[in-house]
């Protein structure tokens, strides 16, 4: 062989290392993404314990974009100055393409983190989040625009569709798709939504300000066994919130009411709304920790079985223990002439009084209202008045003897029942069979009330799992759900104190449908889809029926 072939062959070896195309990147961006979720897998956390982090940034993210619209159109407007630039860079520099990986990679970055939001989109809060997604498939395509230039199937002096450049415009045309129903709201042709309630129900909590006491609870034993790591740095507690109550008012006690959590959310941070919005109406809120990583002999190969708004979980049989041990624990705080120190200097000549009650919950905590209500009922607590709030609940306890006792509720009892339409943890049949159980009480005083999701405006309004908490209140959650707490808590306090006239009101608003459900109108006068109210759902509508 020649020597010259010898040096031309090298030429070409030496052009193919640098022909290799930075794309290589991609995949190590798109992993990148998940490397949060991947260490706390590797730490031992659960699937729902790696992602929910993400999720919640997800879901802060999208609450502050829907609030500064504006904001939104300046970073897509900066992100499109410096995908110019890019393409610049990248037309001068046809020759130097190792610095281009990095661009490649915050592609991949990208579709990882667009992937992950379809993950959310389907298991946590359907279609409530549109700016997200709108910046991430804006991003994208400027960044593809950016490093090959505007879609098409053939390269420059190519004559044959290329692979590379078929991706190239299935990305762009993806990333198009992504953007294009956020648009409306960047540029404000979108209609909004109502604001909060200006006053009375729904508005701002009031008329009292409020004070919270943490007081921690010893677990039973048989509990703290079975306990797993997760929820070491938890020192589980009941968090009293006390109204502040002007001295000169005439009033010597207040109404009682028990709040308990969603499965693996012991964060009193995050019901603190809720909390607020009770108590300064004028009762004793005890928002109750109980624990939800327990690992009861057997747990492991159990397979749960549901049916009728029951499960079997062996943790029920511990849980049952822990908020029995809890209630006990509020009992000899906030009720025995003895009261904790704090408590004690809060509340000074008044007492609390627990024959008016208010117990409901969230989620897991909504089922385990059951439990609450076996338990206090025995004690005498909310024989005058008692209004039971479930908010997305999960299934309650199977087990026989975890069956509660519901015979001794009182002539004043309410239910009400909500369930978000896109209740994408739980779903909507728990609390339809939940209503069942109160089958004794007249119809007006055993509602199931579907919360719809609206999605014609911006923000949309979507009844996910979570618009009871904190992270998620947006006007939905003041229309659907705060409004209502405020008149449950009105209607309790007002029975405590014989208060008849805020009473009768409380309750009419409760009870008459057009006040219920009316959610007000969308900037253009579109009216908010409304409540519905089911007064039996499982044996007379038909989105039911297939509930097992």
């Amino acid at each position: 062989m020649e020597p010259s072939s010898l040096v031309d062959d090298d030429e070409e070896v030496t052009s193919s290392k640098r022909s290799i195309h930075p794309a290589w990147a991609i995949p190590i961006g798109f992993v990148l993404s998940f490397s949060e979720m991947i260490i706390r897998l590797l730490a031992g956390k659960g699937v729902v314990d790696s992602i929910w982090p993400h999720a919640v940034r997800s879901l802060e993210l999208t609450m502050a974009l829907r609030n500064a619209p504006a904001m939104t159109l300046s970073f897509m407007l900066i992100v499109a100055a410096l995908a110019y630039g890019l393409r610049t860079v990248v037309v001068a520099k046809t020759e130097k393409t190792a610095w281009k990986a990095l661009p490649y990679g915050l592609i991949g970055l990208l579709l990882g983190f667009i992937s992950i939001h379809f993950m959310m989109n389907v298991f946590y809060l359907r279609g409530a989040f549109l700016l997200l997604p709108t910046l991430m498939g804006w991003t994208l395509a400027c960044l593809l625009v950016g490093m090959e230039g505007p879609p098409s199937l053939r390269g420059p002096g190519e004559a044959r569709v290329s692979k590379t450049r078929v991706l190239h415009v299935v990305g762009v045309f993806f990333a198009a798709w992504l953007t294009m129903p956020g648009i409306p709201a960047v540029i404000g042709f979108a209609p909004s939504p109502p604001d909060a309630p200006a006053m009375g129900y729904g508005s701002f909590p009031g008329p009292y300000t409020v004070e919270q006491y943490r007081s921690p609870y010893l677990m039973p034993e048989e509990v703290a066994s079975v306990q797993g790591e997760l929820e070491d740095d938890i020192e589980f507690s009941v968090y009293i919130t006390l109204p502040n109550l002007p001295e000169d008012l005439p009033i010597s006690s207040l109404p009682l009411a028990v709040l308990l959590h969603g499965f693996g959310y012991p964060d009193v941070d995050a019901y603190q709304d809720w909390i607020n919005h009770l108590a300064s109406k004028g009762m004793a809120v005890a928002f109750i920790q109980y624990p939800s990583d327990l690992r009861p002999e057997g747990h492991e190969t159990h397979e749960a079985t549901y049916e009728r708004g029951m499960s079997d979980f062996l943790q029920h049989v511990q849980r049952d223990l822990a908020i029995r041990a809890a209630l006990d624990h509020v009992d000899a705080i906030l009720l025995q002439t003895e009261r904790e120190a704090q408590l004690e200097a809060h509340l000074g000549q008044r007492y609390v009084d627990p024959s008016a009650l208010w117990t409901g919950g969230h989620s897991l905590g909504a089922a385990y209202t059951f439990i609450t209500l076996d338990d206090v009922l025995e004690r005498g607590w909310g024989s005058r008045a008692l209004v039971v709030a479930l908010e997305s609940p999960a299934s309650r306890p199977m087990q026989e003897n975890l069956q509660p006792d519901l015979s001794g509720l009182p002539n004043e009892t309410l239910v009400q029942i909500g369930v978000p339409q896109d209740d994408m943890s739980v779903g909507m049949c728990p609390g339809a069979f939940h209503q069942q159980l109160f089958a004794s009480l007249p119809e007006e005083r055993n509602q199931l009330l579907e919360i719809q999701s609206d999605l014609y405006g911006f923000p949309r309004l979507v009844a996910s799992h979570y618009l009871q908490t904190d992270p998620a209140h947006d006007t939905l959650s003041d229309w659907s759900f705060y409004r209502r707490m405020d008149a449950q808590a009105d209607y309790v306090v007002a029975l405590g104190r014989e208060d008849t006239f805020t009473a009768d009101w409380a309750y009419q608003y409760m009870t008459d449908e057009t006040m219920l459900t009316g959610m007000g109108e969308w900037s253009d006068g579109t009216p908010v889809l409304p409540l519905i109210w089911h007064a039996n759902a499982i044996e007379e509508v038909a989105t039911f029926r297939d509930c097992v």
